[in-house]
């Protein structure tokens, strides 16, 4: 998909989320089966349309009558829950359609999930009913849908039926069973819940599709996304991007984040780049925040729909804590975090601050963070909270409490906690690991400070509040600029190898691509003997390399297919021989073996850059440490193509690697190199927006960076099996 978006689709959701007429299929007198919690659910939460339930025995289900079919359903129903056994569904479903029933919720297992054959039959013939009659679908294998601005309640799940405070919190989750974890943890932050839409198995409604509704959705204010995968990342970005707009920040959950399946890649790149990296990168473009638990992600999401919907003018963080240790871990995990305290490099106020808090009789001076027992016991805090707001420190403030004052000490912290977050609107938070009087803690929560109970859950948290508030138009997609020249020639090249049904380029079928799509390479010449080598080498100059170059060998050092270094012709013709043994040895003919030699380059340090292309998000541009070490150090960072020039620099100026290629700038030019590099990484992303389809994934490995700018010497690409099957003749 490219991402374009409709609002039908918005509209076609309205059934689903906002119905004035449902019906239960399946309803059950039995208090322990699922059709009769989805009845009570409705009723718990009052909601205030029609209701029809459906079960061919009769009877009632909590003072309501049971209706044999829903043929026999008054009046059109907007949404129906199929929650019978799976052998039924397809013919109740089959019965929804010819009663004009506006959408599902199949809110019972049996189908693709289970990973069988019969399974995803019954799986296809619903959805092939469903589409056949327009039918919007939720599920199968959901437990239900929540909608506490509607009053619309329905489904398995104990919290469907719990009493739950409105709020402007909306949850798409891939995991039904976190709606009972997540709803009560946003109660206890002092926070509510607006809707929680558990997706299932998307035969029909996904999880973009819901993303887009919440978009749309008046009462949702702050999303957040419990996600085993995203299908389509063009649109992902889309949606990310409206949301900004919108001023509707959203929070991910993200499982399971193993890089299993990238192992068997030929290149370094796409081995690399994993899908849990690719999903950070794809959420760090899109002011995305990732948090790591269901537990942080409810802190985040409660953090984020506090915020005022004027940004904040201060960021930096100021930390209060009762004791000077807890001050200490409060310092290092911000450092951890990378969230920045509300004092200079060497841990000062700024001067009109610092005067402002020396006129404060404290026991020793007032630092960040702030110890109160510096304070001599004296209520201080409100003094030291008016010097810093006088100052313009208004950002967010953590508070690390516990119960070892008094009450009154206790009622005075937090009043002036409570003060203080009235005055500067930003996220003030109280963490108490050992826990504080329910009284207190009520307090604070009714006055919008969440209380945590773990530390590291509350950065965890927090992070949500930094990660969304990238600059607008920093980090986002590339501006659509015309393509590059030459271009064309590495399409012809791209069509000559799908033509003879290559995937894997040789060197110097790779670097002739990369060559024309600006990318500055080394000069290489082939040899067809020894006395080629050396007469190639003198004119040239020594020292030189020389590489072997074999089918289907995608890693030649491996091998040992690369020889550097090379000072004269005598050291290159013993080279040679041992090259071409080699090659013997290794099972190659020697007419299948090309040799070629290069230049020496010399350089400070070798960077992998290159492509690699993650299934479903699309392609991802890959800067790292590089050469021999590449998968030893397994330092890279990847950035979703497109990207502006302005997002690639501010991913690789924060990034370990881009501090490495700041340390070895000449002091008088540092953008140089950096301009250098960056136009590496456009001259890639150029190639990949133009022929994106052909490129499976693409290695400069290594880029070699020196004074005399930066230099590819080997590169890799690998076509897409499904390019050699689509070249025009």
């Amino acid at each position: 998909m490219d991402g374009t978006l409709t609002l039908g689709g918005v509209a076609s959701l309205r059934p689903l989320f906002e119905p004035e007429h449902v019906a239960v299929i399946g309803a059950s007198r039995n208090t322990t089966k699922h059709g009769h919690r989805a009845v009570t659910s409705l009723l718990a939460h009052g909601f205030q349309g029609r209701i029809s339930l459906i079960n061919p025995s009769g009877g009632e289900v909590a003072g309501m009558p049971c209706l044999p079919s829903i043929a026999d359903a008054p009046g059109r129903v907007d949404c129906a829950i199929v929650i019978i056994p799976a052998e039924g569904a397809v013919e109740a479903i089959r019965e929804c359609a010819a009663a004009g029933v506006r959408s599902l919720v199949v809110a019972i297992v049996g189908f693709a999930e289970l990973g069988t054959d019969e399974g995803r039959a019954r799986q296809d013939e619903i959805t092939a009913i469903a589409r056949a009659h327009g039918i919007r679908m939720l599920g199968p294998n959901t437990n239900g849908i929540f909608n506490a601005s509607h009053h619309f309640s329905m489904g398995s799940n104990t919290s469907h039926s719990e009493p739950m405070e409105s709020g402007s919190i909306s949850v798409v989750s891939h995991s039904g069973a976190l709606f009972n974890h997540f709803a009560r943890r946003l109660r206890q932050y002092g926070a509510g819940l607006s809707k929680f839409v558990p997706m299932g198995n998307e035969a029909d409604v996904d999880m973009l599709d819901v993303l887009e509704y919440l978009i749309e959705d008046e009462a949702t204010r702050v999303i957040g996304m419990i996600v085993e995968g995203i299908h389509d990342g063009a649109r992902f970005r889309t949606l990310a991007e409206r949301a900004r707009d919108a001023g509707k920040p959203i929070a991910v959950l993200k499982l399971g984040r193993s890089r299993s399946g990238a192992k068997s890649s030929l290149a370094h790149s796409s081995r690399l780049a994993g899908d849990a990296r690719a999903y950070d990168a794809l959420f760090r473009a899109c002011s995305v925040a990732r948090v790591p638990t269901v537990e942080a992600l409810a802190g985040g999401c409660a953090i984020l729909a506090a915020l005022p919907r004027a940004p904040l003018a201060d960021s930096r963080l100021l930390c209060i804590a009762n004791s000077g240790a807890a001050c200490a871990m409060l310092a290092d995990l911000a450092e951890e975090y990378a969230i920045p305290l509300a004092v200079d490099e060497h841990s000062e106020w700024d001067p009109p601050v610092a005067a402002a808090l020396a006129e404060i009789p404290t026991l020793a001076p007032v630092r960040n963070p702030i110890d109160t027992g510096t304070f001599g016991g004296k209520n201080r805090l409100d003094d030291v909270f008016g010097a810093l707001e006088r100052g313009g420190v208004t950002g967010p403030t953590i508070a690390f409490l516990h119960t070892v004052l008094s009450n009154n000490k206790v009622a005075n912290e937090a009043k002036a906690l409570i003060a203080h977050k009235e005055r500067t609107s930003a996220p003030t938070l109280v963490v108490t690991p050992g826990g504080l009087d329910e009284a207190v803690m009520e307090l604070y929560t009714r006055s919008g400070i969440p209380v945590f109970r773990d530390t590291v859950t509350l950065f965890d948290s927090l992070q949500c509040y930094y990660a969304t508030r990238s600059p607008k138009n920093v980090l986002s997609a590339a501006n659509g600029a015309g393509p590059r020249v030459g271009l064309a020639r590495a399409g012809e090249l791209l069509e000559a190898a799908a033509a003879r049904r290559q995937t894997l380029l040789s060197e110097l079928e790779s670097s002739e691509i990369l060559r024309s799509a600006g990318v500055p390479f080394v000069a290489s010449t082939v040899a067809r003997s020894a006395a080629d080598a050396v007469a190639a080498a003198e004119s040239a100059g020594f020292p030189v390399v020389l590489k072997a170059l074999a089918p289907d060998v995608a890693h030649k050092n491996q091998l040992g297919f690369v020889v550097t270094g090379i000072a004269n012709a005598e050291g290159l013709r013993r080279e040679w021989d041992a090259l071409e043994a080699r090659a013997a040895a290794a099972g190659y003919a020697r007419a299948n073996v090309a040799f070629i030699v290069q230049p020496m380059f010399a350089a400070k340090t070798e960077l992998i850059v290159g492509v690699s292309r993650q299934e479903a998000l699309g392609h991802f541009l890959v800067v790292g440490i590089g050469g021999i070490y590449t998968e030893v150090f397994d330092l890279v960072e990847l950035i979703p193509i497109p990207s502006s020039p302005a997002a690639i620099r501010v991913v690789i100026e924060a990034s370990r690697v881009g501090k490495l290629i700041a340390s070895i700038a000449a002091p008088a030019e540092p953008d140089v190199l950096w301009d250098q590099v960056i136009g590496v990484l456009e001259a890639l992303q150029s190639l990949v927006v133009e022929y994106g389809e052909r490129i499976e994934s693409i290695d400069i490995n290594p880029l070699l960076i020196g004074s005399r700018g930066c230099m590819a010497v080997d590169a890799l690409v690998v076509l897409t099996e499904n390019s050699i099957g689509r070249h025009t003749t």
